[in-house]
């Protein structure tokens, strides 16, 4: 193997070490936007989304067919609001894991700008 790609290998090592460790430290909970008075909007938007089916599938109406990309798009957008990420683990965690992940991109960068 060329010794002018160790650096890299090292690099790809190192932020890929950081980037799962980083991920085992994450909590995500996954839920319905809630707006409203606490009324979850995503629940609103499937009971839409069955309607506007139903009437597609029985009128094969143009709106319905319009409506159905657009009622898509906005329950993946309230999926998405509704995310939460937590962190569990201390300062010193936190820096093992980035730490790691800046030396492998930094190595990466490195060899790939150099000449030679």
């Amino acid at each position: 193997m060329d010794k002018k790609y160790t650096p890299a290998l090292i690099g790809a090592a190192l932020i890929i070490f950081g980037i799962v460790m980083f991920f085992k430290s994450i909590h995500v909970d996954l839920g319905f936007f809630r707006i409203w008075g606490g009324v979850s909007t995503g629940g609103i938007l499937i009971v839409l989304l069955l309607l506007d089916v139903i009437i597609y599938v029985a009128t094969e109406h143009k709106v319905a067919k319009l409506m159905f990309p657009i009622l898509i798009g906005l329950l993946v957008l309230v999926l998405i609001l509704g995310t939460h990420f937590r962190f569990h683990g201390s300062l010193l965690d936190l820096l093992l894991m980035l730490i790691p992940t800046a030396v492998g991109a930094g190595l990466l960068v490195r060899t790939f700008l150099t000449k030679g």
